[in-house]
């Protein structure tokens, strides 16, 4: 008798009795019996469906992971240069993805929310058409290779193209798990914070271009040159520059006395010190009341001994002193040069030695507010020239390298004519089959390669 036909079957052997309760399953005292699902095999129509279901779940479980790898490292700092600076086509991917990053715990929690849904409901559709050992095996191949490995290399790889075609997928999933990753994120995001933007420190930035700087050239993108490394870091070093830095002391400038006259001796010291600007003091050297431009007084006759105070009330001749304070950062001090006034300064301030010297003045039984009253009557002294500062000086901050004049040019080059002419006579003596004309013709082709008078005009524009 089949099960579909009896609605009760009793079997009674001593204290066994058993009652079928349908096709499927059959109570023995109290205890119910379910007969073994048979295995699907490729002939029924269901098992194409099962594996069509199963195959579908391991696809969407290796986009979910791969999604969460190449969305989630992908940083916002990088997303909105490739915004601002990237090509076309990054452009309009770095535009879909920002507003899906900058969710970022919504978008993790629904990623995995996803993937791990996918991963659970696997063994449900597999059990149905395979043995219990071959399902292990199969599941866990699957889900390393196709929804682990590849999925997450490809994604890492093309992150930026992958999660911006599939932006519309993964909108479609934060409304659908909305009830369960909304409030999960925004757990998340009490815990450990909202922002998980990427900002680099100036020390960061500077290894970063000499990464940079030092790498060679990967497809097709050209490394930083020595002069653009050296020039960054620079502009970033100039933060903590000031004008005291890259000045040139107090006792290296030359200077004019406002009573001098400029005749034969005055001009000659002038063309000599190659300066393109020459302060002018009055009284002490702490008094600086105006700069002379060298170049126009080519037009100046030596003999006719013009006093420069008459020089330094024209304005055609001299230009106005720019007074700084030696604590004036080094970009401030290059928007001054940049709006015209001038391209040197004078840094006026109180000299480290007054201070220094103040202090010794006190020893360590001076009260307090005695030490202090010295050192304030210190530095209530009156402003002394500490140096100036030119734009040249600024520049070379900026650069990183020296600019070199055609004053430092010739003087070079005088320096290595004088070096020969000295080793002239010990060359001769080491080699006593030279004769003299040989000396003379090395002495002469030195000489002739040297620049003529009128090449070492020191005046700088």
């Amino acid at each position: 008798m089949s099960l579909d036909s009896a609605m009760t079957f009793l079997l009674k052997n001593d204290s066994l009795q058993c009652q079928v309760i349908d096709h499927e399953s059959v109570s023995c005292n109290g205890t119910i019996y379910k007969l073994e699902e048979k295995k699907l095999n490729y002939h029924d129509e269901q098992f194409w469906i099962y594996l069509s279901i199963y195959s579908g779940l391991v696809i969407i479980a290796g986009l979910m992971s791969g999604l969460t790898m190449g969305l989630l490292s992908l940083d916002m700092m990088t997303l909105r240069i490739l915004k601002e600076s990237g090509t076309k086509t990054e452009k309009k991917y770095a535009s879909r993805i920002i507003p899906l990053v900058s969710r970022h715990h919504l978008l993790l929690v629904t990623l995995l929310l996803a993937n791990a849904g996918c991963v659970e409901a696997m063994p449900i559709f597999l059990d149905r058409i395979s043995d219990p050992i071959i399902a292990i095996c199969v599941s866990v191949s699957a889900v390393l290779i196709f929804g682990e490995v590849i999925p997450q290399a490809i994604c890492t790889r093309f992150g930026l193209a992958i999660g911006a075609t599939l932006s519309p997928l993964v909108y479609f999933l934060m409304g659908l798990l909305f009830i369960i990753s909304w409030p999960l994120s925004k757990l998340l995001d009490c815990i450990l914070g909202k922002d998980h933007e990427t900002f680099y420190r100036r020390g960061q930035l500077k290894a970063l271009v000499d990464l940079h700087g030092n790498g060679e050239e990967i497809q097709g993108v050209d490394p930083l040159s020595v002069d653009e490394v050296l020039i960054i870091k620079g502009a970033l070093d100039m933060k903590y520059k000031t004008a005291v830095d890259a000045m040139l002391p107090q006792k290296k400038i030359f200077m004019l006395d406002v009573n001098a006259k400029m005749d034969h001796k005055t001009m000659t010291e002038i063309l000599e010190k190659g300066h393109s600007r020459i302060p002018v003091y009055d009284g002490n050297e702490s008094n600086i009341i105006g700069l002379l431009m060298t170049k126009t007084l080519i037009k100046l006759d030596p003999d006719d001994c013009i006093p420069v105070r008459t020089l330094v009330d024209s304005s055609v001749h001299a230009r106005d002193v720019i007074f700084i304070k030696p604590d004036l950062p080094l970009f401030d001090l290059l928007n001054l040069f940049q709006t015209g006034k001038g391209h040197l300064a004078i840094i006026k301030g109180i000299k480290k030695d007054v201070i220094e010297s103040s202090v010794q003045q006190t020893d360590d039984d001076t009260s307090p507010l005695l030490r202090s009253e010295v050192i304030d009557a210190a530095l209530d002294t009156e402003d002394q020239i500490l140096g100036i500062i030119t734009l040249e000086d600024v520049l070379e901050e900026l650069l990183q390298e020296e600019i070199e004049d055609e004053k430092d040019v010739v003087l070079e080059m005088q320096r290595r004519l004088n070096l020969s002419k000295s080793r002239l006579p010990r060359q001769s003596s080491r080699q006593p089959t030279s004769t003299s004309g040989e000396s003379n013709i090395l002495l002469d082709t030195t000489i002739n390669n040297q620049p003529s008078s009128s090449d070492t005009t020191l005046l700088v524009p």
